[in-house]
């Protein structure tokens, strides 16, 4: 329990450090000046968005360990040498990367087409002014769904991981990167890596914006799958939910999936 206790305070201080670091950034080149409180709800949420991901990730442990050992340690180990150099392990984060935003594309396409998947993931688009903060912005079923589905990633790499330091910059950074509120273009790399205009089309409630730039980390899985839309050079759109009513903060990080689904339910049976 004290191990847990410490490795949740050190994800904790050093998220909380991206996040001042962040809004730092983003009082400098905003894209769409917003008040300092809008992503107040947001960075209060932040520490217990942390513990809940750090208890479903001790829950699932044990079963993910066993699907790693059914599989030998994960398919690719079979046919992949471990890395023993630089070179190696760049180019396996770079693998790593890919397959994984690949197949987060199609989860997070799936959460938007799925009425009832939706649900799980309408607090993060319910932000009407995305900013670094938007990131920690997740109802807690929706790391639950993001485990649930991360079995075809297990079974190819098994307990085989990226760098260190290319999982940090995966898994904590890029989420500050994505939502960041500031006017930066990646200009040619646009179509390469995915930044903060970019992504914010995703979040736009413009209708041509609609089901648009799914990635995490790299557009061109988007131009492959036919979902791609580029910025134009000052596109920095309104963000929120489209044609749907806003709720009160508390109330769509808690009960809100569970009433929607209630209600699809009883239309059902009606």
């Amino acid at each position: 329990m004290r191990a847990l206790a410490v490795q949740y305070l050190e994800i904790l201080l050093s998220v909380v450090a991206l996040a001042l670091g962040f809004i730092v950034i983003e009082r400098i080149w905003s894209a769409v000046r917003t008040p300092r409180t809008e992503s107040l709800a947001n960075y209060l949420y932040l520490p217990f968005s942390l513990a809940w991901i750090v208890a479903v990730q001790t829950f699932a442990a044990p079963s993910i360990s066993q699907l790693i050992t059914l599989t030998g340690g994960g398919l690719l180990s079979r046919f992949v040498p471990i890395r023993q150099n630089l070179l190696a392990e760049i180019a396996f984060s770079l693998l790593f990367a890919i397959v994984w935003d690949v197949w987060q594309y199609w989860v997070h396409r799936w959460q938007h087409a799925s009425p009832i998947l939706w649900q799980t993931h309408r607090l993060h688009h319910s932000d009407v002014n995305v900013s670094a903060s938007t990131q920690a912005r997740n109802h807690p079923l929706n790391y639950v769904y993001l485990v649930a589905c991360y079995t075809p990633v297990l079974l190819l790499f098994g307990a085989i991981a990226p760098h260190a330091i290319a999982a940090v910059l995966m898994f904590r950074v890029w989420g500050f990167v994505n939502h960041a509120n500031v006017r930066v273009s990646f200009g040619p790399l646009t179509g390469v890596i995915a930044g903060p205009q970019w992504h914010r089309i995703h979040h736009s409630v413009e209708s041509r914006h609609l089901d648009k730039n799914f990635a995490a980390y790299f557009p061109f899985i988007d131009r492959m799958f036919g979902t791609y839309h580029r910025p134009e050079r000052d596109e920095y759109p309104q963000t929120g939910l489209a044609g749907e009513a806003p709720e009160p903060f508390l109330h769509e990080a808690t009960i809100s999936p569970f009433i929607a689904w209630y209600r699809a339910l009883r239309q059902r049976s009606a």
